[in-house]
């Protein structure tokens, strides 16, 4: 993708952000990576998306699977808009909102507390919802 738009119309695509964004991704990951197919990687405590729609696949992925170990998995969506400044923000509060999970000894139990004081600071709706695997 960042190949082609650089081919098609460098400038104006360095001006709107796409080819500085794209660059950045891809130091990041090597491709769009899905849930679908990275779920199997092993158990995860935490699933965070970025993005509604997203959210709700994941979700309904976890609802359909089989439920051997029956280990909670925590899903959140914290809704980022695909641009570099959203990005960024979205990036910080993310890992706040990990490192306020990460402090408290079982989640399960403050979930709730966490959530809304999150919300209340930083003046950002969440989805979240608790599944299994």
């Amino acid at each position: 993708m960042y190949d082609d738009l650089r081919r098609k119309d460098p400038d104006l695509y360095k001006r709107n952000g796409i080819l500085p964004m794209l660059k950045r991704n891809c130091t990041v990951k090597t491709a769009p990576q899905r849930w679908q197919e990275n779920s199997s990687d092993g158990h995860f405590d935490v699933v965070m998306t970025f993005e509604e729609k997203v959210f709700d696949m994941v979700i309904e992925d976890l609802n359909n699977r089989k439920h051997s170990m029956m280990k909670p998995v925590l899903i959140i969506n914290l809704e980022v808009k695909d641009n570099h400044e959203e990005a960024y923000i979205g990036a910080k509060l993310a890992l706040d909102l990990c490192q306020e999970l990460e402090a408290v000894d079982c989640w399960e139990d403050s979930i709730d507390d966490i959530m809304n004081a999150f919300e209340k600071q930083h003046n950002r709706k969440l989805l979240y919802g608790i599944s299994f695997y």
